[in-house]
């Protein structure tokens, strides 16, 4: 494998003007030199796009990347599309334009990938909070089946912004997100990568840093967000046993059915047992697999029987 591959960073980009300065700036002055940045901006109504071209000039990185304007609002599915069709790098890395990474993540990350031959390089993540910092470690193994089953369940966050991908594997599968089905997950698309790749590796750092306090965040917990994280479960399913493995992650699907729809009973924010019902009936007592606390369990019970009316009543009490 070539010692110096190209690296594609992905980054699209809408209302971050209060975020994306540092995001850049963190992705400009990487250690590793071998990178084109692809930007989108998907019509942003903020000062966004300012910030991104006023470091572009202060590191004098021009002819080092590509900004594409959308002429009108055509979601985030689309605006990674856009990023992946103009990648031209060996690896591709996608980036939420509200979050930051280490200076070495990408020096790191490809090490690894030469060193091992891999399709994906993964690293673990830092929750970034107001006043506080959670890292998030993730294991990653050259396992085939442990990978995809990891993926599934989310022991592997589903989200591509902390691994590097071979971008062959992406195009000679013809992998995009699906802008018609409108889905702010990030699941199918690495379900689906984790499937095609036959290599993997990690760096045992928690380089990427997850931003929890931007408000306009794709990730806030919402019904139409739980929604559109079931229909992604949906089109993964479908996938895997179109492709012959759904016997491998059967379990693993079965409990992040449930771990998606969880919150409709465990958050106050978005609270809808009538809504926990028809999601996923099939995996109401998934909870059996899990660690859950004996009250948990009740209440999980209690919205699966006649009586689910009293969870809603127990809820407002807590």
């Amino acid at each position: 494998m070539e010692q110096n591959p190209k690296v594609s960073i992905l980054v699209p980009f809408y209302n971050v003007e209060k975020y994306v300065g540092k995001c850049v700036e963190s992705l400009f002055t990487q250690t590793y030199n071998n990178i084109e940045y692809i930007f989108v901006n998907d019509c942003t109504p903020d000062n966004s796009l300012e910030v991104i071209n006023e470091y572009v000039k202060k590191y004098s990185i021009e002819e080092k990347c590509k900004i594409i304007n959308h002429n009108q609002n055509q979601g985030i599915c689309q605006s990674r599309n856009d990023c992946l069709d103009n990648a031209t790098g060996d690896y591709i890395l996608f980036i939420d334009s509200d979050d930051y990474i280490d200076r070495d993540m990408v020096e790191l990350l490809v090490k690894a990938a030469i060193k091992d031959n891999a399709d994906i390089s993964g690293c673990g993540y830092t929750e970034e909070y107001d006043d506080h910092s959670i890292e998030i470690p993730q294991k990653y193994t050259n396992n085939y089946n442990e990978m995809l089953k990891a993926i599934t369940v989310l022991t592997i966050k589903g989200v591509m912004w902390k691994l590097l991908i071979k971008r062959s594997v992406v195009e000679a599968n013809n992998i995009r997100f699906m802008p018609e089905k409108n889905m702010v997950d990030d699941y199918l698309f690495c379900c689906q990568v984790f499937f095609y790749s036959r290599r993997f590796t990690g760096v045992d750092k928690c380089m990427y840093h997850y931003i929890q306090f931007n408000p306009n965040n794709y990730s806030q917990r919402t019904i139409y967000n739980i929604n559109h994280q079931a229909e992604a479960i949906r089109e993964t399913e479908k996938f895997y046993k179109e492709n012959g493995v759904y016997d491998i992650v059967k379990k693993e699907l079965y409990i992040r059915k449930f771990i998606t729809k969880k919150s409709l009973i465990m958050d106050k924010k978005c609270i809808d047992i009538i809504k926990w019902r028809e999601i996923f009936p099939e995996s109401n007592d998934a909870w059996k697999e899990l660690n859950f606390s004996f009250a948990n369990k009740i209440l999980f019970k209690l919205a699966a029987s006649p009586f689910y009316w009293i969870v809603p009543l127990i809820m407002k009490l807590k």
